[in-house]
């Protein structure tokens, strides 16, 4: 995806700075609308009513683009029915959120090993361990006791991610098409077929979206407009004006404050293993993140897509 002829600075105006703090920390307060969200509605049809409102307000943007669907059309439906799908599923099932935040940042390291497998990346050293720290902190943080209890939700997140991750490597040979498209196919191919899934494994969805309180609609909105329209656009207008190095070290405050926001909203305890767990696997993301954008901008989009995971 093209960053625009926008010239790359080199430091942070105020402004700039406020705004991509204020991102974060959407992002990261996203944990907790995203949880009511899901406890409202079902984890399915809350992710098709998410991408079914957003499809609203991006369709204007839905451009045929021949020669690029292929890839375009295959990363919307790894990233939405299943990448999406599968971290609110997850999440409808945790009790905890701050593992699930840390987990979410596999997409990271999974998209280095996907791009080696199979777009003949080299790892490398600093690459190879940076994987072996992402990897080991969630191996680490899945011994707690209070994780184990939720392996299946981790899991899950991790599964988020790995497809997320693959999305990615087809995503990144799609040529021409702005972020806002994107989306918008993004939303196209996820709304319909988890309203589908929805009616066919989730309890009464139409039920459930005339029973919804106004806090499940609140929070809702909270996630289509402040997570995805503002935030999602905000970050891809700053993509176009700065390095990914001098970003990705601001990327890691989402998740921290999703876990904090998590354990203030729901009580959740916060041990030490969950605290190094969390501090391996986000060092790792943070070295790949700053490396892939030294290397290779565009690459290095792709892997920052969604740079909070999901399901911000």
């Amino acid at each position: 995806m093209a960053t625009g002829a926008v010239p790359l600075r080199q430091r942070f105006e105020p402004a700039h700075l406020g705004l991509l703090l204020l991102i974060q920390t959407v992002w990261g307060v996203n944990w907790i609308t995203s949880k009511l969200a899901v406890d409202a509605f079902h984890p399915l049809l809350m992710v098709a009513l998410r991408f079914g409102i957003t499809f609203l307000f991006v369709v204007p943007f839905l451009r045929w683009h021949p020669g690029q669907m292929r890839n375009l059309m295959i990363g919307s439906l790894l990233t939405g029915p299943l990448s999406f799908a599968t971290g609110f599923i997850s999440l409808s099932m945790a009790t905890d959120i701050a593992p699930l935040a840390v987990a979410s940042n596999l997409g990271v390291p999974f998209a280095t090993l996907l791009s080696a497998l199979f777009l003949g990346d080299k790892i490398g050293l600093w690459r190879g361990t940076a994987l072996v720290l992402a990897f080991g902190g969630v191996l680490f943080m899945g011994f707690d006791p209070a994780v184990f209890a939720q392996g299946t939700a981790l899991a899950l997140q991790a599964a988020s991610a790995f497809f997320w991750a693959a999305a990615a490597i087809f995503l990144r040979k799609v040529q021409g098409v702005a972020a806002l498209e994107t989306q918008a196919w993004v939303a196209l191919c996820t709304w319909p077929v988890l309203a589908l899934g929805s009616m066919a494994f989730e309890t009464d969805p139409g039920g459930a979206v005339l029973q919804a309180s106004w806090a499940g609609w609140a929070s809702l909105a909270v996630v289509i407009f402040g997570a995805t329209l503002f935030g999602h656009s905000g970050f891809f207008w700053l993509l176009r004006r700065y390095p990914i190095p001098l970003l990705a070290p601001f990327l890691l405050l989402a998740p921290i404050i999703g876990a904090l926001s998590g354990a203030l909203a729901f009580g959740n305890a916060i041990t030490w293993r969950m605290v190094l767990g969390g501090l391996l696997t986000l060092s790792g993301v943070l070295i790949i993140t700053i490396r892939e954008g030294r290397r290779r901008a565009p690459v290095a989009v792709e892997l920052v897509e969604s740079p909070a995971g999901t399901p911000p």
